[in-house]
């Protein structure tokens, strides 16, 4: 029979809805390969120290159940749990034994448990390591603001994005879509993603900055949309952005959103590229700059 799943409570984020029930996290459990790669480093080296600290006290306990089964105790008292414990310690990192020592079958027969245990325990957190540090992770800053204004006449939703590594990215690709709350004809109500066609979605190479360009003609789902219209149909614009790092051969992701109240309407963005006597100055401080449209500057 097949295991019944309890419901689970929602709430949108990124313009999709996401799980935020405990129970729902405490079922990532159950695939720890992938909780381990996607937890923050604080948490993954908390995890590990945490399993690390519990083969030990486990250990810790089957040892002081032999009977003088660790050697090297002065005469005159038994083995403490700090005894047992720091025993545990060398032998899962195959430290090599001092004065404290297996002495007993019992306790060789653990030793050998807890020895197969600790090479396998260092396996798994080294490739787990060495999987989370091989990982690519994209620097790109999108700009706060996302702008609607004319341009060339025609109304022109924007927004920026830069390369902060300030490196080459080979074959960037950018997709934008409409997040938004759509009603049928019998009132079902369902969150739909519709495209934005862009007038430039990729390249050859990304090294600064990309100013992308979604006109709002005819075929666009925004014509006719006021930003209370938006707003009240919850709309959000999620944006997508893949390439290929060209340092580390490895391709990246990055990804935002831009809530209604993100959306400056009737506002543009201020020039980033100044003159500079043959060459040009970028500055990269005004990624975020914008004004009242139809004014100098």
């Amino acid at each position: 029979m097949a295991k019944r799943q309890r419901p689970v409570r929602l709430q949108p984020r990124h313009g999709v809805l996401t799980p935020v029930d405990a129970g729902f996290w405490w079922e990532l459990w159950r695939d720890p390969n992938h909780l381990l790669l996607a937890a923050p480093w604080p948490v993954f080296l908390g995890l590990i120290a945490l399993a690390y600290l519990l083969i030990n006290v486990v250990f810790a306990g089957l040892y002081l159940l032999v009977p003088d089964g660790i050697g090297g105790i002065p005469e005159g008292r038994e083995a403490t749990f700090a005894d047992a414990f720091f025993f545990s310690v060398q032998t899962l990192g195959s430290i090599g034994y001092g004065v404290l020592h297996p002495t007993s079958l019992a306790t060789n027969l653990l030793v050998s448990v807890q020895s197969l245990l600790g090479i396998l325990f260092i396996a798994l957190t080294t490739g787990l390591a060495f999987a989370r540090f091989s990982r690519t992770v994209a620097r790109i800053r999108f700009s706060e603001w996302a702008t609607v204004h004319s341009y060339n006449g025609v109304p022109t939703l924007m927004f920026r994005l830069a390369n902060e590594r300030r490196n080459s990215i080979l074959d960037a690709r950018l997709k934008v879509f409409l997040a938004i709350d759509e009603y049928s004809s019998e009132g079902h109500r369902m969150r739909r993603l519709l495209p934005l066609r862009l007038k430039r979605a990729e390249g050859i190479v990304f090294m600064l900055t990309w100013t992308a360009m979604h006109p709002i003609d005819r075929h666009s789902p925004l014509q006719g949309r006021s930003a209370d219209d938006l707003a009240a149909a919850r709309a959000e614009l999620l944006v997508a952005f893949s390439g290929t790092d060209e340092t580390l051969e490895r391709p990246i992701h990055a990804r935002h959103n831009y809530p209604v109240a993100r959306i400056a309407f009737d506002h543009q963005f201020v020039n980033m590229v100044e003159p500079d006597g043959p060459g040009h100055i970028l500055h990269f401080e005004r990624l975020d700059a914008i004004r009242p449209a139809h004014t100098s500057g």
